[in-house]
């Protein structure tokens, strides 16, 4: 029966630990956790049906399978690490396409930075792919990708803190003007809310709010893409949670118990390591810090 690797990932990160030793000084080498590499590990092990390690108390030894399956890592990671020269050497000037990837809800965000880099760099095509769902990097779905929430981790990318951007809630003057200010959170109980549809909210921090504290009747309007929530609660829908700079594009929305109710993100910049110094890249990734610094100094 063919063996089915679910991850290449687990390689690489048995891969360090089998050259370095012990799980503390694979994760310090790969900037990750070391309950991550904990798990990748047993997640290999498990979808192999095979033991890779004795675990001692000094550290990590390779068994005889491991020896065998880390003697085809070693080779794949020479290619790669060849591969990285072959792709400096070829891309060291401004040319060709650049991959970003991120959600809708953040091209509002971005479309400041896609404008200037477009007119700083006219023989470079951006494209701009707009998923839910995160997109291989390692696999080279995209060059660059703009994240939100908890820092990532996979173990051949490079995340880069950009801000901390917060988000309250804001309506339309017309929604204000016929159902009211909200003054109080107990005159929330008398609201209309937008809010995403269910498997979406856990990564949007206003959305799992909402679910928390609203009832499912107030919530008059559910979408799977934060950009509609923010046109819907423009048109006057509802009530919603927007960011700041966002909010502030829009003369006709005004701020509800700011004070009271805030959900702060942490934004990432990721990149592959194989193509985090081309130029294209770096050049982007210039732009998008100095954009994303002076978001946060205005907050």
């Amino acid at each position: 029966m063919a063996i089915k690797f679910e991850d290449w990932q687990d390689v690489k990160v048995a891969f360090e630990v089998a050259r370095l030793g012990t799980l503390t000084a694979a994760a310090e080498e790969l900037n990750v956790h070391h309950s991550t590499v904990l798990r990748r590990i047993n997640n290999l092990e498990k979808n192999l049906n095979a033991r890779l390690f004795h675990r001692h108390a000094r550290g990590y030894k390779v068994t005889e399978i491991g020896t065998k399956l880390f003697a085809t890592a070693q080779t794949i990671h020479s290619s790669l690490e060849q591969l990285h020269n072959d792709i400096a050497a070829a891309d060291s000037t401004l040319r060709g396409s650049l991959l970003l990837t991120t959600v809708s809800g953040f091209m509002d965000v971005l479309g400041d930075v896609c404008e200037q880099f477009q007119s700083l760099h006219p023989q470079v095509q951006l494209e701009v792919i707009l998923e839910q769902k995160r997109l291989r990097l390692d696999h080279g779905q995209a060059h660059i990708a703009v994240r939100a929430g908890p820092r990532p981790d996979e173990g051949d990318y490079i995340a880069q803190h950009l801000a901390q951007l917060s988000s309250s809630l804001y309506a339309n003057k017309r929604y204000i003007n016929k159902y009211g200010m909200p003054k109080l959170l107990s005159d929330l109980q008398q609201h209309n809310f937008v809010s995403g549809v269910a498997g979406f909210n856990a990564r949007v921090p206003y959305f799992a709010w909402a679910d928390e504290h609203i009832p499912a009747s107030q919530i008059k309007l559910r979408v799977s893409e934060t950009a509609e929530a923010t046109r819907a609660i423009i048109k006057g829908l509802g009530i919603g949670g927007l960011q700041h700079d966002v909010a502030a594009q829009y003369s006709d929305l005004v701020p509800i118990l700011h004070s009271e109710l805030s959900w702060p993100t942490d934004v990432w910049l990721v990149t592959h390591h194989l193509v985090h110094r081309t130029a294209k890249v770096q050049a982007f990734a210039g732009l998008l810090k100095t954009h994303f610094s002076k978001l946060a100094a205005n907050q």
